[in-house]
Order: C-alpha cells, then structure tokens, then sequence
C-alpha cells in the first residue's frame, strides 16, 4: 500500500488524528500491515507482546481463555480503534487473547516504535490513557453487570453496548454469534438463544447466522432491569 494511501488511514484515527503529514509519513513507514482471516488467532493469551494492533477493517474479539476451552468475552475492537497496548508498557505478556470476528485487516506498530512516537507526540499520550481507562471501566462494568442483573437483562444491554459502535444502520446489524454473546454475557448458549428466541418473536431483534438485527432498541432498552 502507497505511503499516502497510509497516511490517510492513520488520519482516520483518534490516535493520530492531530499529526501533521509529515509526521504521519514518517510513522506511516514504521508501520506494517497484516491481513487477519475470520477465526485466525491474532494472538494469545501469555503470548509476548511485540506489537500495537490498530483494526483498519473488519473486528476483532478480545476474551479471556478458560481451562477447558471455554472463554469470557472481554470486548470486541472496530475499525478505528487499537488493543495490544498494555503489554508493551510493562513488557509482560499478553493479558487476554485476541482474534479475528471476520476477515480483518489491521496496521501494526512496534513497541519501540510506539513508545518512541508516545515521547515525541505527548498529546497522543492522553488517546492512549483514555483507552486503557476504558477498559479498566469496561471490565468493571462488566463485573456489575454479572453481579446484579438477570441473563436477560445482561443480553439487552450487552446488545444495546454493541450497537453504539453501529449507529447510522437500520437495522443495526451486529457481527456476532450466539456462542461469542454467550461468552460475553456469562450464560450458557442455551439460555442466550431463549432469550434472542423471546426478543425475536416480538419483533425487538432479528437473528441470523452470525449477524443479530437491532430492530426496536427503544424496546429492547426496557429490556433491561437494574
């Protein structure tokens, strides 16, 4: 890919986004891109930690592994949006495990490389730390959210999280299956899959192979009970 045709990307980016061409010409030359097939494992959990990912298209789960092949959803980065960061400040290994939702195709940044922009740019700085501040509240949420509400309740505002990252489609289309919901929301597939059965037949949601239809998020909204 051109130089330019990166620099433009990069631009795209709440990362980069106040860099002059210049400045982002020169990052854009550190940077290597790499294409990631639906299910390819980008990395795993207690992996080293080499590189900053940031998604350019498609997604990316990110989950914590269990002992016996089941996992806890931890997130799921767009495009837009990075994840490997932590790793690369304190050189430990990686923390969760990271792969692909659908063919995706991500720009990596060196940890020497990141850390050297960081000293350079201290504004960029502040975008690293409200991302890692999003995670510690992501996380903590989700903890309140298993503690205190109901598998349904769990599902609704699961879904309605997701879709903030959709908005502009009707209906907002999800790139999710019932497993990965499941994943996330603690439950087992079989109580998820009532629960999308039930939101289905009245017509809140829509529930496809691996995609879930947002059809009335006013109602699925009260679905939700603290």
């Amino acid at each position: 890919m051109a130089d330019t045709l990166m620099v433009q990307r990069l631009r795209r980016l709440p990362l980069f986004t106040r860099l002059s061409d210049v400045e982002l010409g020169d990052l854009a030359e550190r940077i290597r891109l790499k294409p990631f097939k639906r299910t390819e494992v980008i990395f795993r959990k207690d992996d080293p930690g080499t590189h900053l990912y940031l998604v350019l298209e498609g997604a990316v789960k990110i989950s914590l592994p269990g002992e016996f092949g089941q996992e806890a959803l931890v997130a799921i980065m767009r495009p837009g949006e990075f994840f490997g960061e932590l790793a690369l400040f304190d050189r430990a290994p990686r923390s969760a495990s990271a792969v692909a939702l659908e063919d995706t195709r991500a720009a990596l940044l060196g940890a020497d490389d990141l850390l050297a922009f960081l000293e350079r740019h201290p504004t960029a700085v502040r975008v690293v730390l409200g991302a890692i501040a999003r995670t510690v509240r992501r996380l903590s949420g989700r903890v309140e959210d298993l503690t205190f509400l109901d598998v349904p309740s769990r599902v609704a505002k699961y879904l309605l999280d997701l879709s903030h990252a959709n908005e502009g489609e009707t209906p907002l289309e999800l790139s999710l299956t019932q497993d990965e919901l499941a994943a996330f929301v603690g439950a087992s597939r079989v109580s998820v899959n009532r629960v999308l059965g039930d939101l289905e037949r009245r017509d809140i949601v829509g529930v496809h192979r691996r995609r879930i239809a947002i059809r009335d998020p006013d109602r699925l909204a009260k679905e939700v009970r603290f």
